[in-house]
């Protein structure tokens, strides 16, 4: 006898990256453990149910589930769902998204770090992971002490629940955004619910001559390469792990269709990490000296630099220089450099194939095992185990 082709229909938007991430994530999972024969139509977010689905007579269904009509309809056909919108929960629709937690966290370090003082976040009120990612941020910050304003928007219309509708209307909020900026005290880091989103600030600040980032500085998530660099300046931004949710969806619903009893509840996928582009690169502290030291370290922390070469460049003195870094980091020369330099060595183990030889030699490491050494110090986990992990 022949073994059964599992029939999987696929209610996912392919005219986003986003969409196409997870899409790929499936793909892999099939290709691994399936095959699987897909039912899948080109689709954007919001398309509802596909006339040919109410008759579709199938294994399981990986969807966008985009409101609780839509989650009924499909509970209706009777085989496994499992939704990778994440939005809402649904009793018996296990569910997938982007941790909101851990995505604030990396927005928030990042401009810790830089030394702002001022926070903002723009985002679509009443979207759900719109909402979710401005309530941890804030949650983060003021952990830190600090706090957060969020930007208005222009009032909305339509259904609420339609982003992509709300994000055309967002290009409506150009002179609201600028003049809400215009009245912020600067420099101030803008943190937006998505690259679409931070696209429309950022158009806002150069048609009312805001300066990014020197006065505003702004970060987006989804990490859609072609929109970040349409930006101008290019925009950094928080890439998802949208291949590992796909492939995590996909093996959970293959032991759904396997009759397995699964627990219904919301999984939450950590990002890949921070692309850093031109939209923050900014140092936003009142030390022209500290300003000097950090940014050489940036630009040249891959290739080996201990503390003295950051004395050596700011001409100061070793307790002066660690002063200054405990005040306004919080941390030491050598801990900043060390951090720096494992966040490059995280990046190129998400990145790129290198192995652990050209990972050590771009990252100002003397040799490989003093990269896992340390590594596993900080970590608790191999640079290879981390790889593994991060490539599912």
């Amino acid at each position: 006898m022949s073994k059964h082709l599992p029939q999987v229909a696929l209610l996912i938007e392919s005219s986003r990256n986003y969409g196409r991430g997870i899409l790929r994530g499936i793909a892999r999972f099939s290709h691994a453990h399936g095959p699987w024969s897909f039912f899948v139509q080109e689709r954007e977010l919001h398309s509802g149910i596909p006339h040919w689905l109410k008759n579709w007579k199938g294994d399981g269904i990986i969807a966008r589930i985009e409101n609780r009509r839509m989650a009924a309809q499909l509970s209706r056909l009777n085989c496994p769902v499992v939704d990778v919108l994440g939005s809402f929960h649904f009793p018996q629709v296990p569910a997938f998204d982007t941790d909101a937690a851990i995505v604030a966290k990396l927005s928030a370090e990042f401009f810790l770090k830089a030394g702002f003082k001022h926070f903002a976040f723009s985002g679509y009120p009443g979207i759900p992971f719109s909402d979710r990612r401005a309530a941890a941020f804030a949650k983060y910050l003021a952990e830190h002490g600090k706090s957060m304003q969020e930007m208005p928007s222009a009032p909305r219309i339509g259904d609420a629940a339609d982003i992509q509708a709300i994000e055309q209307h967002g290009m409506m909020d150009n002179q609201i955004t600028a003049r809400w900026l215009q009245q912020q005290p600067r420099p101030v880091a803008v943190f937006t619910c998505n690259d679409v989103r931070a696209q429309q600030v950022l158009n806002a600040c150069r048609q009312h001559k805001l300066r990014v980032p020197e006065e505003v500085a702004v970060m987006g998530v989804d990490n859609d390469d072609v929109l970040c660099n349409l930006c101008e300046p290019p925009l950094t931004s928080i890439e998802p792990d949208t291949d590992r949710l796909g492939y995590e969806a996909a093996a959970l619903l293959a032991q759904a269709m396997a009759g397995r009893k699964i627990v219904p509840k919301l999984n939450q996928i950590p990002p890949l990490g921070l692309v850093e582009r031109s939209s923050t690169d900014v140092i936003a502290m009142d030390d022209r000296v500290m300003v000097q030291a950090i940014r050489f370290i940036r630009n040249e922390v891959g290739s080996g630099i201990a503390v003295k070469d950051v004395l050596a460049v700011v001409k100061r003195s070793r307790t002066d220089m660690e002063q200054r870094f405990r005040r306004w980091l919080g941390t030491s020369i050598h801990s900043h450099i060390e951090q720096q330099r494992l966040e490059r060595v995280c990046r190129l183990l998400r990145e790129t194939d290198c192995n652990l030889d050209e990972v050590a030699r771009r990252t100002g490491f003397t040799t490989a095992a003093h990269l896992c050494c340390l590594f596993k110090k900080h970590f608790q986990q191999t640079p290879t185990r981390f790889r593994k992990n991060k490539l599912g």
